[in-house]
């Protein structure tokens, strides 16, 4: 069981550091199906468990591809703290909202908000994504707080949203990864908080080597491997042109739409 942990972080890692995307997408449905297979937690807490317990593990992966990407001149920290008060607010209030949805809910949004993510960056050609002005510093709030209400709904770091909408600020590729890697770490420790509290407020959860919506063992697992191959798909980032990363991360994502919509 542990070893399919270790598997899962391995993988994340590495999208983490190629794409800036904060292995959510590739961890909660990894982790969903796992939990469903083996019986770990009742069917009604699945969602929110690989959810937390992916949110924890993003903090240890995004710390580590932090750390890759700001070698390179990747992050801009401007940026980051204009986007970091929104996206701590709205990763609160989407901790809030996770909590009162269903499980079946979660994963039917998790599925299709990922699939228009993916149409976008395969439709909208490079040049019309970073041609953008850059928009005022209230739009910008205004955007990191909904983008921290969908990142703490979804357990993810952001990037699926984030790195479209700083290319469309005329942030290259390269750096919206770097920037979104930046953010991701503030979303996953104030999501974190918010999902164990919150899950320790559930009546009938009351699981083994758990924390509210956090389950240790994943946690470990997963931070494991994600940390040691997260600066192995940073160093594959700057060795790929950027259309071919945009291709990639579109493709990925419709495959796990697919998967996460179709699956029981």
């Amino acid at each position: 069981m542990f070893g399919i942990y270790l598997l899962i972080g391995a993988f994340a890692g590495t999208m983490a550091g190629l794409l800036g995307i904060g292995g959510g997408i590739i961890v909660v449905p990894a982790l969903a199906s796992v939990f469903l297979h083996y019986n770990i937690m009742p069917n009604s807490y699945v969602m929110h468990m690989a959810i937390g317990t992916s949110l924890a593990a993003m903090i240890i992966t995004l710390i580590s591809a932090l750390r890759a990407h700001g070698r390179h001149g990747n992050v801009r920290w401007d940026l980051v703290k204009i986007l970091l008060p929104g996206l701590m607010i709205g990763s609160v209030i989407g901790a809030i909202i996770a909590h009162a949805l269903s499980s079946a809910y979660l994963k039917t949004f998790f599925s299709i908000f990922l699939l228009l993510i993916a149409i976008r960056l395969l439709v909208v050609k490079t040049e019309e994504m970073e041609g953008g002005e850059l928009p005022s510093r209230l739009f910008m709030t205004f955007s990191a707080g909904t983008i921290g209400i969908l990142s703490s709904i979804l357990g993810a770091g952001g990037g699926t949203m984030l790195i479209p909408f700083m290319m469309r600020c005329k942030v290259g590729i390269r750096q919206a990864a770097g920037t979104s890697v930046a953010c991701g770490v503030s979303i996953g420790i104030v999501a974190t908080v918010s999902f164990m509290i919150l899950g320790s407020t559930s009546v009938g959860l009351s699981l083994a080597w758990c924390t509210g919506y956090i389950y240790w063992p994943a946690f470990l697992g997963v931070a494991i491997t994600s940390m040691i191959f997260a600066p192995i798909g940073t160093t594959l980032a700057h060795k790929l042109p950027t259309s071919v990363l945009k291709r990639v991360l579109g493709i990925f994502l419709v495959l796990i739409a697919i998967d996460m919509f179709f699956s029981h």
